[in-house]
């Protein structure tokens, strides 16, 4: 608890005292990290995601398929319960060799899709026939984590959440509506940069660290928003501009009983456009809008482009640059459900 870790903080000082022979100091502690994080949430947009599963997929081996194929879709064919761990190990197999197989250049790429395809299906079933029993194996528990979906937000890690990526730090993360609706799916974060640490993998448990978060599934047309609590104030400001995603925007919200809704926005400051971020990497925008303009007319002189063509062109690389670095939903609505969005004044 809380207070035995200041109890051992403070037994460990007077320990180190006595035995030196000095008086007991004043203990000041600051805690700038712990008093500043409640102050900031960050929300952003999972717009989609990636399931491994297919099962709907029908995937059939063909005269021109690797062998591979066929033996992993003969495994799925033999599944039952009574062989279910030997199944596992088996599919387990056959795509750690696939992998090498086509390392080598020695598997084409559809059947390399094929025998993914089926590994995923397999494992689900695999993971379905242990549910509801007493005792589950350690590696069909570490099945389910890597069955998780990916949901991809509108965000950068390396930008808005940096000691993620950089210590490991944990993040309380949760949807802020369909509150009224249970998960069903499991899945974990991944940013929209183009590098392979941009994701959150490690949530808040009861007593532990787990590797995938209860989330709802994302239908078409539609944004689901999750809400990253207790970043604080560091994230923002030690965030660098990996792939050129820049500040995202800022609402100062305060709590008022006096308003009808128990508070209200007092400035919305809005995030890095893309020509604020080429400016912090030496790009000038008004200099980029030179050169543009001066291809355009050599276009324009060859007869490679219509003047009409090259004035729209220019009109909409000016108004690009003015623009968020971020992706814009206009018009995507999150699911309407009354009640089920997280109470600001909570």
């Amino acid at each position: 608890s809380l207070q035995e870790y200041a109890n051992d903080v403070v037994w460990n000082i007077i320990d180190v005292c006595d035995s030196e022979g000095v008086g007991h100091p004043a203990i000041v502690s600051e805690s700038g990290r712990a008093t500043v994080a409640h102050h900031s949430v960050l929300v952003v947009e999972a717009f989609s995601s990636i399931e491994k599963t297919a099962p709907k997929l029908k995937v059939e081996a063909s005269e021109k398929d690797h062998k591979l194929v066929a033996d992993i879709l003969d495994v799925k064919q033999r599944l039952k319960r009574g062989n279910r761990l030997e199944s596992l190990h088996d599919i387990q197999q056959i795509k750690e060799e696939s992998q090498q197989t086509f390392d080598l250049g020695l598997l084409d790429l559809e059947s390399k899709a094929k025998i993914d395809t089926v590994y995923w299906q397999v494992a689900h079933q695999i993971v379905n026939m242990h549910r509801g029993l007493r005792y589950v194996p350690d590696e069909v528990k570490q099945l389910e984590t890597t069955l998780g979906d990916q949901y991809i937000c509108n965000f950068s890690v390396f930008q808005s959440l940096l000691d993620h990526w950089a210590l490991g730090q944990l993040f309380p993360i949760m949807p802020i509506h369909l509150l009224t609706t249970p998960p069903d799916r499991n899945g974990t974060i991944v940013d929209i940069t183009c590098d392979s640490d941009g994701r959150v993998c490690k949530f808040v448990d009861l007593q532990d660290v787990k590797e995938t978060l209860p989330l709802h599934r994302i239908h078409p047309g539609e944004i689901y928003y999750l809400g990253l609590f207790m970043v604080g104030a560091y994230q923002d400001i030690m965030g660098d501009l990996h792939n050129l995603f820049g500040r995202v925007t800022e609402v100062h919200v305060f709590l008022d009983p006096d308003e009808e809704s128990g508070w209200y926005i007092e400035e919305v400051i809005e995030g890095s456009t893309i020509g604020e971020v080429l400016a912090m990497t030496q790009w000038d925008k008004l200099e980029l809008m030179r050169l543009l303009k001066a291809q355009v007319d050599a276009a324009i002189k060859s007869d490679r482009l219509k003047p009409n063509d090259a004035m729209r062109l220019l009109d909409d690389y000016e108004r690009f640059l003015q623009e968020y670095t971020y992706l814009s939903f206009n018009g995507v609505k999150a699911p309407a459900q009354p009640g089920s969005w997280l109470p600001l004044s909570s």
